[in-house]
């Protein structure tokens, strides 16, 4: 396995010292044995799969001994535990500080492995927050026209209008069934005065001039009356559409979905 000969490696380079570190950074035999222990401490968290303090007991012996193969396995515990661009920079810094490590070829297949998966992570990142930015913004819209419209009056608000309404027209109806019925009366009187060559007063004057204001009065109110009612009925269709809309819900269920309901009358 690629981690037992990273062990390896590195095991060796701590306990002969390194070949390629540079003559004047010669660590002491003090810092040898104290990077060796937490070389020895790194291995243990490695082997436990606790890769984040493997990579800070191998920051810790590197340190102390800058051993090219304690790069190598800080790549491997960065990349292990998830974390893909720091473990391109320890592979990276490995190879340079290696450039002829036996294991070369591995480490550049690593490379161009983490270069791709990282390239990847930075696409998918910014089209989650691409995706975030447009549900901010599709949610501050949805909040600027609630604001703006109001709040819209709930089903028992407008079947209650709808009855006021209604019931108003209802009158006006009435009212103007009644005044047409009186005006219709007076004009009938009039006319059966003029057959029969009757004589023509003040009085006949008077009841001809309230009989036609009795009847635009009472065209008035056929108008009126008959908007009012078609809207009271509207009103009190919408809210009991509304009730019924907001009292019928669908809900998540095994295999399916639950359809809840509630009505009142």
């Amino acid at each position: 396995m690629r981690t037992t000969s990273a062990a390896m490696v590195v095991l060796c380079v701590i306990v002969a010292g390194t070949a390629t570190a540079r003559a004047q950074q010669q660590p002491s035999a003090a810092a040898q044995a104290e990077a060796r222990t937490h070389y020895e401490r790194g291995m243990t968290h490695y082997q436990l799969g606790e890769f984040a303090a493997a990579v800070g007991e191998f920051k810790q012996a590197y340190a102390l001994t800058p051993a090219p193969g304690l790069l190598f396995n800080l790549a491997q515990a960065s990349r292990l535990g998830k974390q893909n661009e720091q473990a391109l920079y320890f592979y990276r810094s490995y190879l340079r500080n290696a450039p002829d490590a036996a294991n070369r070829t591995d480490v550049e297949t690593r490379i161009a492995e983490l270069e791709a998966a990282v390239k990847q992570q930075k696409e998918e990142s910014a089209a989650a927050a691409r995706r975030a930015e447009d549900e901010r913004h599709a949610a501050a819209l949805a909040a600027a026209s609630r604001s703006s419209a109001g709040p819209r009056p709930n089903g028992r608000v407008l079947k209650l209008s709808g009855i006021v309404i209604g019931a108003v027209g209802v009158a006006a109806l009435g009212a103007g069934i009644g005044l047409g019925v009186v005006s219709h009366n007076e004009q009938n009187t009039l006319d059966n005065l003029a057959r029969n060559m009757g004589t023509w007063s003040a009085a006949q004057t008077s009841a001809y001039n309230t009989g036609r204001t009795e009847a635009v009065a009472a065209t008035a109110l056929y108008v009126a009356g008959g908007v009012a009612a078609g809207t009271g009925v509207l009103l009190y269709v919408l809210g009991w559409q509304r009730d019924r809309a907001a009292r019928f819900a669908f809900a998540p269920a095994p295999g399916g979905a639950l359809a809840t309901g509630t009505w009142s009358f």
